[in-house]
């Protein structure tokens, strides 16, 4: 699992998102236990509207498939965050904590 690091001096951080092989199966297994994960922006030139601009983007399309967006508010209490990152241990271990290794 990668944190998708962004840049605090040039943008507004309102998202938190990690890149996660086998992000589906962990986005459903979050979703079970109780917690808002989301998948936000997918690639844009697999969306219909840009149909006719579409090509291979290979790095594009693999982030596509791992970016998970976890809980990131204001109102977040660290018994709340415990528990997100509880369950996505949780996640890991179920479809392979080393197929969720990433460095």
């Amino acid at each position: 699992m990668r944190l998708v690091d962004v840049d605090p001096d040039r943008s507004v951080p309102h998202l938190c998102q990690v890149l996660i092989p086998h992000r589906d199966e962990v986005h459903t297994q979050m979703k079970a236990r109780g917690i808002g994960v989301g998948v936000h922006y997918p690639p844009h030139h697999l969306q219909p509207a840009f149909a006719q601009w579409t090509r291979d983007l290979p790095a594009t399309e693999q982030v596509g498939r791992e970016i998970l967006t976890l809980p990131f508010h204001q109102q977040l209490t660290e018994n709340d965050i415990d528990q997100v990152v509880t369950a996505l241990g949780q996640a890991f271990k179920s479809v392979g904590a080393a197929s969720c290794a990433r460095s």
